[in-house]
């Protein structure tokens, strides 16, 4: 549901944007083409930078939408981390942490994403116009070029969706692994997300135990051994797409 939130707060509306001036640039390409007009490119150049123009009072909009998303998404997860805490401990954090406590956190994944919205925005514009004028060039039939028009839209359509959903795994796994630091837990079991075509070494991972304390690599906890922990980047949640994440475990007594 948050995945959706995003895509549809932050980065439909850059997608509608572009579809609309898509149809447009496409009626000005065929247009140009059968009136063998040489202003052709100075027209649709035009029409790019109109679009141009009207995203970046949109991006004051979206970055307000954005800041909002990141805020409810700490909420959500606060909340499931209160209640694991509550369940296992008898212990209420409900006025101990807050997002004051993750603000460097939050405002980190509010800048990537800021940058992600924009980076959409630039690549279909980049594929359009390269659409456009390579058809120019080529005297290409106004129907291939509208179709890659429309493409370029769809294709942003595609990546929006990823994107939203990736962002959720990673924002909220960042999240996690703070309020694990902060209540001092130093050992987490990998939960592979059962993707289809998953990572190879992320599901030979799943269930085993992990530290970021090299003082408990090799102690076995139920016959379980401690393993460190993957480098930074190839943890969960971590790499372009993956879904996994780190659940903590509250450890009373080593084996050993």
């Amino acid at each position: 549901m948050l995945a959706t939130d995003l895509y549809q707060a932050a980065y439909k509306p850059v997608v509608a944007l572009w579809a609309r001036y898509a149809e447009r640039i496409a009626a000005e390409y065929e247009r140009s083409l059968s009136a063998l007009t040489t202003d052709a490119p100075v027209d649709i150049q035009a029409l790019l930078d109109e679009a141009g123009s009207e995203l970046e009072r949109l991006f004051i909009i979206l970055d307000a939408a954005l800041r909002d998303w990141t805020l409810r998404v700490e909420a959500w997860q606060r909340g499931k981390w209160r209640g694991a805490v509550l369940s296992a401990t008898a212990v209420d954090l409900q006025t101990v942490i807050g997002p004051e406590d993750v603000r460097e956190t939050l405002e980190s994944y509010l800048t990537w994403n800021t940058q992600l919205v924009r980076d959409v925005s630039a690549q279909t514009r980049q594929r359009i116009s390269n659409a456009v004028f390579a058809g120019l060039q080529n005297r290409a039939p106004a129907r291939e070029v509208a179709k890659e028009i429309r493409e370029a839209t769809g294709l942003a359509r595609d990546r929006s969706l990823r994107i939203a959903s990736d962002q959720l795994s990673k924002l909220s796994g960042a999240l996690a692994d703070e309020r694990r630091r902060e209540a001092g837990l130093d050992v987490w079991r990998w939960r592979w997300s059962h993707k289809k075509n998953g990572r190879a070494e992320h599901i030979a991972r799943d269930g085993g135990l992990y530290t970021d304390n090299p003082a408990l690599v090799g102690k076995s906890v139920g016959g379980e051994v401690i393993r460190a922990a993957p480098e930074r980047g190839d943890r969960p949640s971590q790499k372009p797409y993956c879904g996994c994440r780190a659940q903590s475990e509250l450890i009373f007594e080593f084996d050993d």
